[in-house]
């Protein structure tokens, strides 16, 4: 018998998880934060707290990353987005698990909301990066450039699609 389809067994948790700065993991500055399944307070990792070495770093590597990724045309920059939509779709069953143990919402409200509307967004935008000369902001819009974002704790991949899409579809960084 296979694992059910909302088995925890489906999310693949490391023990510990690193910040991804400039294509490269490493440890944070920061304190370690230990998350907790909320349903039941079992740990289920260790993630790397970011410290403001790490912020002027990230924003630094964006900032070496946004000529070229500006530089794009947009329809290869929708290809990119394309791309990350297709992998949340592709490991959609893990993410809502993922979603649901971190969040301790109904694996429901993962499955069929979150994770398939974080997925759209991206299918969206990533039409939407060739046009924008047609969106009503001139014929040759221009990025604004770093953009950095907070995103909360109850819908984690959700808002993080609502915020990072359309920025990267637009050219920032």
């Amino acid at each position: 018998y296979a694992p059910a389809p909302e088995s925890r067994e489906i999310a693949r948790l490391k023990p510990r998880y690193q910040i991804f700065i400039d294509g490269q993991f490493r440890d944070g500055a920061g304190d370690a934060i230990k998350t907790i399944n909320p349903a039941d307070e079992s740990p289920l990792a260790e993630v790397a707290e970011a410290g403001p070495s790490d912020v002027h770093d990230a924003v630094r590597a964006a900032r070496a990353a946004l000529g070229p990724w500006s530089a794009l045309p947009g329809r290869e920059r929708g290809k990119y987005l394309f791309r990350i939509a297709r992998a949340i779709a592709e490991r959609g069953r893990e993410l809502a698990v993922l979603e649901s143990l971190d969040n301790g919402k109904p694996i429901r409200e993962s499955r069929d909301v979150d994770v398939p509307t974080a997925a759209a967004h991206f299918f969206y935008y990533a039409g939407w990066a060739d046009k924008l000369g047609y969106a009503g902001f001139g014929p040759d819009p221009k990025p604004v450039g770093v953009a950095g974002q907070i995103i909360p704790w109850n819908f984690p991949l959700l808002m993080a699609a609502w915020k990072i899409a359309p920025a990267l579809a637009c050219g920032n960084t």
